[in-house]
Formats: C-alpha cells, sequence, structure tokens
C-alpha cells in the first residue's frame, strides 16, 4: 500500500522542473553551434518532463484522493528511457560537430533503433511474463546506459570550454542518480525516509539545472562566442 503526505507529492514536481530546465539550458548552449541538434534535445526533454509529470502525479492522486494509477507509476521510465536516449544521443553528436567531425544524415537511426530494441524487449517482457518487472528492468537499463553516456559527453562538453564547474555539476548530477537508486532499493516506507530520498533527488536534478545554467551563460558570453567561433574554423 503506498502512502504519501500531500506535501510530499506536491515537491516531487520540483525535480522534474530543475531537470527540464538543466537540460533545457544545456540545449540552448548547444544551440549557439548546432541548432538542429539542440532542436532535437528539446523535444527529448518534453519526453523527460512528462515521464516525471506522470510518476509525481500518481504519488499526488493517492495523496489526495487515495488513487492508485499504476499506469501513470509506470509510464516514467516509459517515457524517460527513450527521451534520454536522444538527449545522449545529441550531447554526443554537438560534441562531435564541434570538432569538426561530420555527422551523417542518417545518425538518428541509432537512438532510434536502441529505443525500438528495448521498447520491444520490454513488451514481450509483459506478454511473457505479465506479473513480474522485468520490463522495468529493461527499460532502467536503457536509461541507466543513456544516462551515464550523456553525463560523459557533457563533462567533456563543458570542459572544452573550460567550464570546470558545470562539468562538475554533471558528475555530481550522476552520482546522485545513483544514490537515489541506491535509496530505491532500502524498502523504507516511511514519511522520514520518503522526505530523505525527494530531498536527494531534488538536489541532484538541482545540479542538473545549475549546471544547464553556467553552460549556458558560458557559452553566451561575447569572449566565449569569439573562441567559440575560432573552434569551428
Amino acid at each position: 500500500m503506498y502512502q504519501y503526505s500531500l506535501a510530499l507529492a506536491l515537491t516531487d514536481y520540483i525535480p522534474i522542473i530543475f531537470s527540464g530546465v538543466g537540460i533545457w539550458f544545456t540545449a540552448k548552449a548547444i544551440a549557439q553551434h548546432n541548432p538542429s541538434i539542440a532542436t532535437l534535445m528539446r523535444w527529448a526533454t518534453l519526453f523527460l518532463v512528462l515521464g516525471g509529470f506522470c510518476k509525481a502525479s500518481w504519488k499526488l492522486l493517492i495523496a489526495t484522493a487515495d488513487l492508485n494509477l499504476m499506469w501513470l507509476n509506470n509510464a516514467l521510465f516509459i517515457f524517460m528511457a527513450p527521451g534520454f536516449t536522444f538527449i545522449a544521443f545529441a550531447m554526443w553528436a554537438a560534441r562531435r560537430q564541434l570538432a569538426g567531425r561530420p555527422l551523417r544524415a542518417t545518425a538518428w537511426r541509432c537512438p532510434a533503433s536502441a529505443t525500438v530494441l528495448f521498447g520491444l524487449l520490454a513488451l514481450a517482457a509483459v506478454i511473457m511474463m505479465p506479473g513480474a518487472k522485468v520490463w522495468f528492468f529493461i527499460l532502467l537499463l536503457q536509461l541507466t546506459v543513456a544516462n551515464i553516456l550523456f553525463t560523459w559527453h557533457a563533462t567533456r562538453y563543458s570542459l572544452t570550454f573550460s567550464n570546470k564547474l558545470a562539468a562538475a555539476l554533471f558528475v555530481l548530477n550522476i552520482i546522485g542518480v545513483f544514490a537515489m537508486s541506491g535509496l530505491a532499493r532500502v524498502g523504507d516506507s516511511s514519511e522520514a525516509f520518503q522526505w530523505l530520498a525527494q530531498l536527494t533527488n531534488t538536489a541532484t536534478q538541482g545540479s542538473l539545472a545549475l549546471a544547464g545554467w553556467l553552460l549556458w551563460k558560458n557559452l553566451t558570453q561575447p569572449a566565449t562566442a569569439g573562441s567559440l567561433a575560432g573552434t569551428g574554423n
């Protein structure tokens, strides 16, 4: 039986906002030299936010109406796994083009194929093992790998422009993500423990928001814009 206080359910929307803001500002930074890749990242961010919004709304319905719509809870990974896969791809593509290496017009097929593959595997798991959560672990694997790849490329991208603080915050974000995974395995459903997990998630996504903003701010400064133009030559 799930139980959440109203305050706990409402604050669950804050990390969603932070993560969306972080990726959005990262996309704005990429847009300084590659608008098309930035547009792809923005669209993928909508999946990220939608998944988080569904999960937070699931908690809110439990807290206010004692209504448990598990499909809202499950939607978190259904949306976030493909969303982060394309976000990681966009980050990789941005680094590649910034380095002057051409990007094939069909490169998008790689994240699309990975998304279809994991989606089919998850669907097969639901059909063959309807009572198990194998589908969840399949999508969790996809999301975890994509998140690690995004962090790697976002960190290297930040260091390209000597933005060490943004790079450190991107790393701090992924550390927080793994910390959240560890907290989830504890299985403590007490209010105090739920608040600990909630505050950890808020700090984790807050570091992502600050990292994206610092990266964008760095790339929109006149001095940096000049060095950016020189990098592309």
